[in-house]
């Protein structure tokens, strides 16, 4: 499966659920546009974690910032707010990725 970045309206739904940044102490964390790109695109192409590419960040990063989204319930917050906003979903994009496990360890 093809992979698109996501656009600004995609963007403006989503930023709403991400974690705020944390204040500027040692290394600034990467922009999270990239780090939920990155996250797509694992989703999306079926890539493993190391095969991320690094215009979205290292692959532990972007996996580390999976998980972050994962235990605050954001995947399914976003979700929502997308239908609402009148986004179409086909049959099986959800199951699919729903079915993958994505918690796995970065090799």
């Amino acid at each position: 499966m093809a992979f698109r970045e996501i656009d600004d309206d995609f963007w403006e739904i989503v930023c709403r659920h991400l974690p705020r940044q944390k204040p500027h102490i040692g290394r600034p964390r990467r922009d999270p546009r990239h780090l939920f790109n990155g996250v797509l695109y694992v989703l999306t192409t079926g890539c493993t974690w190391s095969d991320v590419p690094a215009t979205y960040g290292t692959k532990s990063t972007v996996h580390r910032y999976h998980l972050e989204l994962c235990e605050r319930g954001a995947y399914q917050a976003i979700f929502l707010d997308l239908l609402r906003a009148g986004y179409e979903f086909r049959k099986g994009e959800a199951a699919r990725c729903a079915a993958e496990d994505l918690r796995s360890p970065v090799p």
